[in-house]
C-alpha cells in the first residue's frame, strides 16, 4: 500500500506537470467574457487580509450579470473602502461592481510566476474596487465562530507591543505584514524564515504539545479538544498547504492508532497530497506545497540512514537541509552554512514560544487582556530576533548562488532518495546491477525531459530588454561578461534587490561587470543604485559623452555618440543631454537612446550628418514611446529592423499611438515590455531571433 500510493502521487504529478508545461488547463480558470469589463458581481467573503492601507479579500463568485457562476470560482480583490470592524465582512455575502483582470505572468525569463501563485491558492482573476454593498444573511455556527475568530485577532495584533510585535504575529499567525524588512530578511538569510509561515512545524508542535497532556491516551474528550483546536488553527492561519497536510496527517495517525491500525508516514503524506490536490490541483504549482511534502520525503528516506548517536530533533533537521537543498539553491539562489545549526536554537525556542504566544492569544480573545503573558511573550519573541541574528554571523553565514541547470539539481534529489531507499537496499543485496543501472537511467531522462519542459530561449539570448515596469534596462552577455544599460528605478519599490538581483541570480550572471546610465533619471539609475548595494557590480559608468569607446569582450564594444558634452549647469536632467550608446554585438548594432527626445535627436543628426554611424538593427525607443522622442527623420536615419519599447503601466500615455504608427508606416517590428514582457534578441551568422517572455504578446 505504501508504495503503491507513494507511485500513484509521483505519477499524479508528472501528468499535471506536464500539462502545466502544456497549456492544458488543470482546472476551470475565469470565464473570459467576465474579464476586462465592468460587471456587477455577488459572491462571499471567504478570505480576509488587513493590508494597512487596503484590505484584501478572497472573493468565490456566485453570480455575474444577474446570472449563476459555477461554484468555486474566486478572485483576490483590494478594497479601498473604509471599514471601522473589517472582521465583520468575513463570510459576508456582497455585491460590488469590478473590472476583472488576470493576474500577472511570469514577465522575466526565470522569475516569479505571480499569476501561477494565485492558481495555487485557487485564485484566477484580481481586481480593485472602492466600494461594495453587504446582502442581508444570516450566518451558520461555523461563520459566526469564523467571524469571532478574525475579530480576536484583528483586535489582538493591534494590542501587541512594538518592539516584538513582528515576530510575534508572524510566528503565531504566518503574517510578515508587521515585521521589519531587514529583520525578516535575515530569517530568509539564514534558513530560519520557515518559523514565521505557519508549517507543519507549528502543527507538529501543537499535537506534541496535546500528547503530552493527554499521555498518548486518545479519549473522546481529548480527541474533541485536539479537533477543535487544529481547526482554530487553521482558520487564523489561513489553511496552508503545509498546514493543511499536517493536520491532515495527524488526523490519519490519530484515526490509525485508535482503529488499532498501522502508521506509514509516506502514505499518510501521499494521501495528504492526493486531498491537496484534489481540490486544487494548481496547488502542485506552490514552494509552500513543493517545499512541505519533500521535507516529509527527505525525512522519511533520509532519516533511517542517520546514525542513531545523533539527537532525534537534529537528525530530523539534517534530513529536511540535505533534502531540500538543491530546491532552495535553484528556488531562492541562497546557500545558507549556518542554516543546519541556527535551526536547533531557533525551533527549540519556538517550542516554548509559539504556546506561550497562543496562550496570550487565548487569555486576549476570553478576558481582553494578554495577562502576565505579554511580557513573557515580548521577551520571547525579542530574544528569537537576537538568537537568529547572532547565528547569522551578521548576514555573513551564507551566499549567493546562480540558478543551476534544474535537470542536475533534479537528477541530484532523485539520486539521493533513490539510494537512501528500501528499493536500492533491496537490489544491493540482491546484486542487481542492471536493476540499479536502468533506475538510475530512468531518474537521467526524467531530470533531462523536465529540463527540457521548462526551457525558455530568451534564457540565452545576448541582449536581453529586461521589464522593470516604467523604466528602462537592458541585459547585454557575452560569455562570462554581464553589462546592465539603466536598471529602471521606483521611488515606492526596492527595484534593485526585488526584480533586477533575482533576475540576475537565476540567469547565470554571478556578478555585473559594468553597469552604465544613460541618465540620472529615477526610472534608470535608481534601480542600479540599489543593485550595488545587494549584488557584485564590479564597475559603475554615469554622464558618459561622445567618443567614450568600452570594449566589453572580443564580440562586444560599447561606443558613446551623444551628447558632445555635458553642460554643469544643466547636468543629464534635460532629455536632450541623455547618453546615446551603440551597442556593436558581433556584426549587428543596437541603438540606446535612453530619454532622448526630439531637440536632443535634431541635434545628434546633425552632428552625424552624411555617415551611417546611427544606422541599427535594433533601436531601443526614446523615452518609453514618448511622443516628443522617435520623429521621422531620426526614423529614417537608423533604419531598423526591431524597435523595442521599454514601459510598464503608466499615467503618461506611454507609448504614444503616433510612435506605433510611425513604425508600423515604415515595416519596423515593434515589441513592447508591457505587452511581451521581457524582450531578448539572439545575434547568429544565420540573422537575428527575436523572443519573449510573453508570447502571445498580452
Amino acid at each position: 500500500m505504501r508504495r503503491k500510493c507513494f507511485f500513484l502521487l509521483i505519477i499524479i504529478l508528472i501528468v499535471l506537470y506536464a500539462a502545466d508545461f502544456l497549456g492544458i488547463p488543470m482546472a476551470a480558470g475565469t470565464e473570459e467574457a467576465l474579464l476586462y469589463r465592468s460587471i456587477e458581481f455577488t459572491g462571499k467573503v471567504v478570505g480576509l487580509q488587513d493590508k494597512g492601507e487596503y484590505l484584501r479579500l478572497t472573493v468565490k463568485l456566485e453570480g455575474a450579470e444577474d446570472r449563476k457562476l459555477r461554484a468555486g470560482e474566486r478572485v483576490l480583490l483590494n478594497y479601498y473602502g473604509s471599514e471601522e470592524k473589517p472582521w465583520e465582512l468575513l463570510n459576508c455575502h456582497i455585491s460590488f461592481t469590478a473590472k476583472l483582470e488576470l493576474p500577472a505572468e511570469r514577465r522575466n525569463p526565470r522569475c516569479f510566476d505571480y499569476a501561477g501563485y494565485l492558481k495555487s491558492r485557487g485564485i484566477g482573476a484580481v481586481a480593485g474596487v472602492k466600494e461594495i454593498r453587504r446582502e442581508e444573511r444570516s450566518f451558520t455556527l461555523r461563520e459566526k465562530y469564523e467571524r469571532k475568530l478574525w475579530e480576536k485577532k484583528y483586535l489582538f495584533c493591534r494590542s501587541l507591543p512594538e518592539s516584538s510585535k513582528g515576530i510575534i504575529i508572524g510566528v503565531l499567525f504566518g503574517d510578515t505584514a508587521f515585521l521589519d524588512e531587514e529583520v525578516y530578511d535575515g530569517f530568509r538569510a539564514n534558513g530560519t524564515a520557515h518559523i514565521l509561515a505557519v508549517s507543519g512545524l507549528h502543527v507538529g508542535l501543537l499535537y506534541r504539545i496535546y500528547q503530552r497532556l493527554t499521555g498518548k491516551k486518545n479519549s473522546i474528550p481529548a480527541l474533541a479538544a485536539l479537533a477543535f483546536v487544529l481547526y482554530s488553527y487553521g482558520e487564523l492561519s489561513g489553511w496552508s498547504p503545509s498546514v493543511s497536510r499536517a493536520v491532515i496527517m495527524i488526523s490519519l495517525s490519530v484515526t490509525a492508532k485508535a482503529a488499532d491500525l498501522r502508521y506509514d508516514t509516506l502514505t499518510a503524506m501521499s494521501v495528504a497530497a492526493l486531498i491537496l490536490i484534489a481540490n486544487n490541483p494548481y496547488v502542485i504549482l506552490g514552494t509552500g506545497f513543493q517545499m512541505s511534502f519533500l521535507a516529509i520525503v527527505s525525512i522519511t528516506f533520509i532519516r533511517p540512514l542517520m546514525p542513531m548517536r545523533i539527537p532525534e530533533t537534529a537528525a530530523v533537521m539534517l534530513s529536511v537541509y540535505l533534502g531540500l537543498l538543491p530546491y532552495q539553491i535553484y528556488q531562492f539562489n541562497y546557500i545558507s552554512l549556518t542554516s543546519l545549526i541556527a535551526n536547533i536554537p531557533i525551533v527549540c525556542l519556538a517550542g516554548y514560544f509559539l504556546p506561550v504566544a497562543l496562550l496570550g492569544f487565548a487569555a486576549y480573545a476570553l478576558l481582553g487582556d494578554m495577562g502576565p503573558t505579554v511580557e513573557i511573550t515580548d521577551a520571547m519573541g525579542r530574544l528569537v530576533c537576537f538568537v537568529n541574528d547572532v547565528s547569522s554571523l551578521g548576514g555573513k553565514g551564507g551566499f549567493d548562488v546562480v540558478s543551476p541547470p534544474v535537470s542536475v539539481l533534479l537528477a541530484l534529489t532523485l539520486l539521493m532518495f533513490f539510494l537512501s531507499s528500501e528499493a536500492f537496499e533491496i537490489m544491493k543485496l540482491r546484486r542487481r546491477r542492471r536493476g540499479v543501472a536502468a533506475c538510475c537511467a530512468l531518474i537521467l531522462s526524467v531530470a533531462l525531459l523536465f529540463q527540457l519542459s521548462v526551457y525558455s530561449p530568451i534564457s540565452g539570448d545576448d541582449i536581453v530588454f529586461v521589464d522593470v515596469g516604467q523604466g528602462d534596462c537592458i541585459h547585454i552577455r557575452s560569455g562570462r561578461t554581464d553589462v546592465l544599460i539603466d536598471g529602471g528605478g521606483s521611488v515606492n519599490y526596492n527595484l534593485g534587490k526585488k526584480t533586477l538581483k533575482p533576475y540576475l541570480l537565476k540567469n547565470g550572471a554571478w556578478n555585473v561587470d559594468l553597469a552604465i546610465a544613460t541618465h540620472e533619471h529615477t526610472d534608470h539609475i535608481k534601480g542600479l543604485n540599489e543593485l550595488c548595494s545587494v549584488y557584485p557590480v564590479k564597475r559603475m559608468m554615469t554622464g558618459l559623452t561622445a567618443g567614450t569607446v568600452i570594449d566589453v569582450s572580443k564580440d562586444v564594444k560599447i561606443e558613446t555618440l551623444w551628447p558632445s558634452e555635458i553642460p554643469e549647469e544643466v547636468g543629464q536632467e534635460d532629455n536632450s543631454m541623455c547618453s546615446v550608446f551603440m551597442v556593436f554585438y558581433k556584426e549587428y548594432k543596437i541603438l540606446v537612446t535612453g530619454d532622448l527626445d526630439e531637440k536632443g535627436e535634431k541635434m545628434m543628426l546633425a552632428m552625424y550628418e552624411g555617415t551611417d554611424m546611427l544606422k541599427a538593427d535594433v533601436l531601443k525607443i526614446g523615452h518609453h514611446g514618448s511622443s516628443s522622442s522617435t520623429s521621422d527623420a531620426f526614423l529614417e536615419v537608423v533604419r531598423p529592423t526591431y524597435a523595442v519599447i521599454q514601459t510598464g503601466k503608466n499615467n503618461y500615455g506611454h507609448p504614444s499611438p503616433k510612435i506605433i504608427e510611425k513604425c508600423a508606416k515604415k515595416g519596423i517590428i515593434v515589441y513592447r515590455n508591457d505587452y511581451n514582457g521581457a524582450v531578448g534578441f539572439c545575434f547568429g551568422k544565420n540573422g537575428i531571433k527575436c523572443h519573449t517572455v510573453l508570447e502571445n504578446g498580452e
